[in-house]
């Protein structure tokens, strides 16, 4: 598939998500914070791209689906990203959804072909959310903390962690150290089935957004 091709496909499914975003409700969960996965799964089809912003003409483009009770499907395009342009696919299991006491756990594969610049990455990951109040934890102004830890193959290899912490009107702070580099953002949704992203990786400004969407 040419370029363009690839480019007009990818195009295709974002748009897709689009016609059902209103319709997502509030609380969505997200199966990664910026590169690392969570144990979380998405509860409908959710589409994201983010651009590298200092002149480099390069970014990737995310969309998760849902399958069955604990299933879902990632495909991702690379956008010129370190100079490639390549499409891979994978997914994850989500074993024990977050509970109350638990946390959430989920076993997965991302690039099951091993044809995109960052490389096959299996993964075990353990993802445990806490509100205000719960168990005195959470202080004032957090509305919520979530954490990740795992581990796995490939650029996840060895020990990777992050946290997200949600203050008052939707905004998130984010961070997560992936065994080679750290990653932090600011987040920010506008209204619930879109979220704005402002994050530097390994050092470099990307900016974009996700959609949430049901149909």
């Amino acid at each position: 598939m040419t370029i363009a091709g690839r480019r007009s496909l990818f195009g295709c499914v974002v748009a897709g998500l689009t016609g059902g975003a209103l319709l997502m409700p509030a609380g969505a969960g997200a199966d990664q914070l910026i590169q690392i996965p969570t144990a979380d799964r998405v509860s409908a089809p959710t589409g994201e791209y983010k651009r590298r912003a200092d002149g480099k003409g390069e970014g990737y483009g995310t969309v998760f689906v849902p399958a069955g009770l604990s299933y879902e499907l990632m495909l991702r395009y690379y956008d010129d990203l370190d100079g490639e342009h390549r499409i891979e696919g994978g997914g994850q299991l989500q074993v024990l959804p977050d509970g109350f006491v638990t946390p959430g756990i989920a076993i997965g594969m991302w690039d099951v072909t091993n044809s995109s610049p960052w490389g096959r990455r299996a993964f075990f990951v353990l993802t445990k959310s806490l509100t205000q109040g719960q168990f005195g934890m959470v202080p004032k102004p957090l509305e919520r903390v979530q954490l990740t830890f795992g581990t796995g193959t490939g650029r996840l290899s060895g020990i990777f962690a992050g946290a997200r912490f949600d203050l008052p009107h939707r905004l998130s702070l984010v961070a997560e150290y992936d065994t080679r580099r750290l990653n932090a953002g600011v987040w920010f949704s506008p209204i619930r089935p879109v979220t704005l992203k402002a994050e530097l990786q390994n050092g470099n400004p990307f900016l974009g957004g996700e959609l949430r969407a049901r149909f």
